[in-house]
């Protein structure tokens, strides 16, 4: 009679492994889904804050609201900011416009409400203050005016609104098509090689399910973007 003889314990304690260590890699994927998240919120904004520069800089027309007088795309002088808010199943961005605190070349004071104002093409009333008649100077003339002035389109008819819209066209288009495809954020996240990096070692050894974990975190930590 033929026979053959083989270790069904070892086969056990090797498929037990295997089990083990797959369930702590997608216990702990589960776990850190908040710092995937804020890797692609963080970047993102870093990345909108490039975006606006750079569109603001070729089209000052559209974005000098946002930006500080004469400082249209200077990092420096932005009037507006982003922050992610980090929720249990993700993340959102928020974006709000800032206080400016330069002056015109027309005026002797700030706009405080410059990008606010100008973006949501709110009409501006000038009226006196401690004085008869409004003063103002165009191209050089002088001009006096008893009562109001209102100012129906401040910053012009083409800024309205243009800022919302270069906000959703980034994060509905720009960011998924265009950015975290760049930096290969889809494909790192497609070609998990931590677990299969890991995986000999763990199926023979002992504490197959903390190998699991440890291969998993790190391969959500080496992933592209802003921590």
């Amino acid at each position: 009679m033929l026979s053959v003889k083989f270790d069904a314990q070892e086969l056990k304690r090797t498929l037990t492994n295997l089990v083990e260590y797959t369930d702590g890699f997608a216990d702990e994927l589960q776990e850190r889904k908040d710092l995937i998240a804020r890797k692609i919120a963080n970047s993102s904004i870093k990345e909108f804050y490039r975006y606006l520069d750079s569109l603001a800089s070729t089209n000052p027309e559209l974005l000098h609201h946002v930006y500080e007088w004469g400082a249209v795309g200077n990092p420096q002088q932005r009037l507006f900011e982003l922050k992610a808010v980090l929720t249990g199943r993700g993340a959102f961005i928020e974006a709000e416009f800032l206080p400016s605190n330069s002056i015109s070349d027309s005026s002797t004071e700030p706009f405080t409400n410059k990008a606010t104002i100008m973006e949501e093409g709110i009409p501006v009333v000038i009226n006196e203050v401690d004085a008869e008649a409004l003063f103002f100077e165009i191209d050089g003339q002088e001009f006096f005016r008893v009562g109001p002035i209102v100012i129906e389109n401040p910053g012009g008819q083409s800024v309205r609104g243009q800022f919302v819209s270069q906000f959703e066209e980034f994060y509905n288009v720009y960011l998924n098509q265009v950015y975290l495809r760049s930096i290969r954020f889809y494909d790192h996240f497609s070609n998990p090689k931590e677990y299969s990096r890991n995986f000999a070692a763990a199926i023979k050894g002992k504490g197959a399910k903390s190998v699991g974990r440890a291969a998993a975190l790190t391969w959500v930590l080496r992933a592209p973007g802003e921590e």
